[in-house]
């Protein structure tokens, strides 16, 4: 892994946890089963690949994309644990957030979500205080995350989206004109199931670019498009057994050729 930028403020951030947690070199040599000027290499971006990587940061109880979300900049790149309990226990609230997140303003709350007056009054002010929106003289509004802020693996926010909004993501016709998708089935480790959720993450800065550079565009018509990204173990003998199972004769049309 060569040290660009990006990756060392990774790793910049990967040993100030390490410090932080009193994780000594030593104890990571040992876990690892290699020298300890080797873990002092990767820790500085000589060599280190991704998969020991993953490894270090599993030794250290951190996620990869932690790491990632820290290391961007000053904006706020995770929910506090407050902050995802209150968007969580209001869902207009949560909706009106996430919507100023990707950019909606007032006018856009009003006119496509239906908030408007006293509620959505209420709703920024409540998000005004819980350091997630900015309010600008002139109104307009800005949120204080990053647009790939995070929440927790199991956390107020991702049991919330279970409840409630996976159902819709699950459901939407792949088959439509409109839907655009990539499938495949793969063979990967729980190590690289994990690298390719970081791939995930990075790519949801791309495709955070391509909505400014698409809005900054003034293309005419826009609409809310959802994004599921996935990569999970699959159930292989389900799957084997729906892919063998016989197929149902072809229709025919009038003239006896199938359709």
């Amino acid at each position: 892994m060569s040290e660009r930028p990006g990756v060392a403020a990774i790793l910049a951030e990967l040993r100030g946890e390490l410090k932080r947690q009193g994780v000594r070199i030593g104890t990571l040599a040992r876990q690892l089963e290699v020298a300890e000027p080797t873990v002092w290499r990767w820790l500085r971006g000589e060599g280190l690949s991704l998969a020991r990587l993953d490894q270090i940061c599993a030794l250290a109880g951190l996620e990869m994309r932690d790491l990632v979300g820290r290391s961007r900049g000053p904006e706020q790149a995770m929910f506090t644990l407050a902050q995802e309990r209150v968007l969580a226990a209001d869902r207009v609230l949560a909706l009106a957030f996430f919507a100023i997140l990707h950019g909606a303003q007032r006018q856009d709350l009003e006119q496509q979500f239906g908030l408007s007056g006293e509620p959505l009054d209420t709703c920024l002010a409540r998000l005004h205080r819980m350091d997630l929106v900015d309010i600008a003289p002139h109104g307009r509004l800005r949120a204080r995350t990053r647009k790939a802020v995070r929440w927790r693996r199991g956390g107020p926010l991702s049991v919330a989206f279970e409840k409630t909004v996976k159902r819709f993501f699950i459901s939407m016709d792949f088959g439509a004109p409109e839907s655009r998708y990539v499938s495949d089935m793969v063979r990967l480790s729980d190590a690289g199931r994990a690298r390719v959720q970081a791939l995930f993450e990075a790519l949801r800065d791309d495709i955070q670019l391509i909505c400014e550079q698409d809005q900054a565009a003034h293309m005419e018509a826009y609409d809310w498009s959802a994004i599921l990204m996935l990569v999970r173990p699959l159930d292989l003998e389900a799957i084997t057994r729906e892919w063998r199972a016989p197929q149902e004769p072809e229709t025919r049309q009038a003239g006896g050729r199938p359709t």
